[in-house]
């Protein structure tokens, strides 16, 4: 019996020692950190949405859940959600609280210290004059001896949020961490976006416009998470933070980049169904923002998952390409890969299987923004370097070939002259010398040849094959040289329309007919070129090029 009464005082003992630990909270000794509060947090949900600071003040311990993380990460929940914190200040400062997402919606706070108690109503779509301090970030003066603090959420994003405290000191050395990396970030994007704009205002071509809107969107979409659409821009409109909007943004981010990829990777000629499909993807991403402007919240997780699909999409789809041979697509599949790399480390956050501690997820977006660009800019310039690269090789070849045309010139003025010399001239003869001479002149025809540095003039008769990309042209010739033509394959085909060996064989490929070495049947068939390429026929010409090529039978 007396074992039993020791047994139960022990429990009683460990019982109250851990409740007094729990009734102790949070308790701030150094006052040079800031310390994350989230994981000591219990929650009350508010399912009128009506409960003022005062009744949830009332509601007893008993009806607080414990938060199962470190961070506040609560999902999608129509109602607003109350965290109850017991705190306790060792040090001599005043204690302040810093909310760092920067953009939930409805943010009630309930002070209770000893020195200050006050109530505040803040967050994004509140007016921005409701904050301690005129920043981007949400701050709390806790006064010196803090007791208790209620926090109420409500967000239709999703409620995910660190809160930290501290002294002042830390305090502003944690913000002036975060906007030196804000803005240095938005430097490089605003930089990057200049010199594609520049880049397209030179080349007139869409493919560098279209990447200065992606950037531009990344870079809103970044303002829009920090806080600082609202801070810089709409401070009298609260309501345009709301979350359809900051989705919209993200949108015009998306689709942006679908065109920029569509065309730098010329997917409309290479890959007219996987074109079609990032189309259809594009509609679907599309649908998912418009059902979350009705209220549906569900939608946002959908629009996610659009998202990542379409981004793996990019690395794919890349990756196809360099293995063909399409050098600038090894930068291009660097930026995606790391980028979504991030986006895929802040996914883990929001399912718990990762926390905001570490640098590379809490500083995520930044991280993959700026090496996506950063990258995406290098692809950009490598495009350049490799066209002039080819257009050098080009101007090479064609002095080469000039070489060779005065040389064939001089032989054909010699032969002739013999020709004349012998005498009668049988009419046979004659129409045989005639054939010849129209032969070589057909092999020293010239055709002009836009590139980049200049119009270049080729003998039509060196030309294998033209290979559409985007609004320009791969000219492909006998001896395996190729150069970039600074104009269409609709234009070319209008050029060579006088030559019966040039023949359009699909939306993307122009021929020599003179250079074909085999032909394969099939639902449209396949060509075999002298330079050792492989090139489909399209099933609705077949007909037509049978006919051309004396194949009818």
């Amino acid at each position: 019996m007396k074992n039993k009464h020791y047994f139960l005082a022990i429990i009683w003992f460990v019982c109250n020692h851990c409740c007094k630990a729990q009734s102790a909270g949070v308790v701030y000794t150094d006052i040079h950190q800031l310390i994350e509060i989230g994981g000591h947090a219990r929650y009350f949900i508010d399912s009128t949405n009506k409960l003022s600071h005062l009744d949830i003040e009332n509601i007893p311990d008993s009806r607080y859940a414990k938060v199962p993380d470190k961070i506040i990460n609560m999902g999608f929940s129509p109602y607003r959600i109350w965290f109850k914190f017991d705190l306790k200040n060792r040090t001599d400062e005043n204690l302040y609280a810093i909310m760092l997402a920067q953009d939930i919606d409805y943010v009630d706070v309930y002070a209770v210290s000893e020195d200050t108690t006050f109530f505040l109503e803040t967050g994004a779509l509140r007016p921005f004059e409701n904050r301690y301090f005129e920043l981007n970030s949400i701050v709390v003066n806790l006064g010196r001896k803090p007791q208790k603090l209620y926090i109420g959420l409500k967000d239709m994003n999703g409620l995910i949020s660190q809160i930290e405290v501290g002294t002042i000191r830390p305090l502003m050395k944690r913000m002036y961490r975060e906007t030196s990396i804000n803005f240095f970030v938005l430097g490089v994007l605003a930089l990057s976006a200049l010199f594609s704009f520049f880049m397209f205002l030179f080349l007139k071509e869409r493919t560098y416009f279209l990447f200065t809107l992606h950037v531009v969107f990344s870079a809103l979409t970044l303002l829009s998470l920090e806080g600082y659409l609202f801070d810089f821009l709409w401070r009298d409109m609260p309501f345009m933070n709301n979350g359809v909007n900051s989705s919209l943004i993200r949108l015009c981010t998306l689709l942006t980049s679908i065109g920029f990829s569509v065309e730098f990777l010329n997917l409309r000629e290479v890959l007219p169904k996987l074109h079609r499909v990032f189309q259809g993807l594009g509609v679907l991403a599309t649908t998912a923002v418009l059902t979350k402007l009705i209220g549906i919240q569900q939608a946002e997780v959908g629009f996610n998952i659009m998202i990542l699909l379409i981004f793996g999409s990019y690395l794919a789809t890349g990756m196809w390409l360099y293995r063909r041979g399409f050098g600038p697509a090894r930068f291009y599949l660097l930026g995606w890969g790391i980028y979504i790399f991030e986006i895929l480390l802040i996914v883990c956050t929001l399912f718990n299987v990762l926390t905001f501690e570490h640098f590379y997820t809490y500083y995520g977006y930044h991280i993959g923004v700026i090496f996506q660009t950063a990258l995406l800019t290098f692809a950009l310039m490598d495009r350049i370097n490799t066209l002039r690269r080819e257009n050098l090789e080009a101007r090479e070849l064609a002095m080469q070939r000039l070489t060779e045309n005065e040389r064939l010139m001089a032989e054909q003025a010699v032969l002739l002259e013999k020709e004349l010399e012998q005498q009668p001239i049988a009419n046979n003869d004659l129409q045989k010398l005639l054939k010849l001479m129209r032969d070589e002149r057909e092999k020293i025809k010239k055709i002009p040849i836009a590139t980049l540095e200049g119009v270049l003039l080729f003998p039509v008769a060196d030309i294998v094959r033209i290979e559409a990309m985007g609004s320009y042209a791969n000219v492909h010739f006998f001896n395996h040289q190729k150069m970039v033509a600074s104009r269409s394959l609709a234009e070319f085909e209008q050029q060579l329309g006088e030559y019966d060996n040039f023949f359009k064989v699909h939306k993307s490929h122009i021929i020599n007919l003179n250079f074909v070495t085999k032909y394969v049947r099939g639902d449209g068939g396949i060509v075999f070129m002298q330079d050792g390429s492989e090139v489909d026929v399209a099933r609705r010409v077949k007909p037509d090029f049978l006919r051309a090529m004396g194949l009818e039978n």
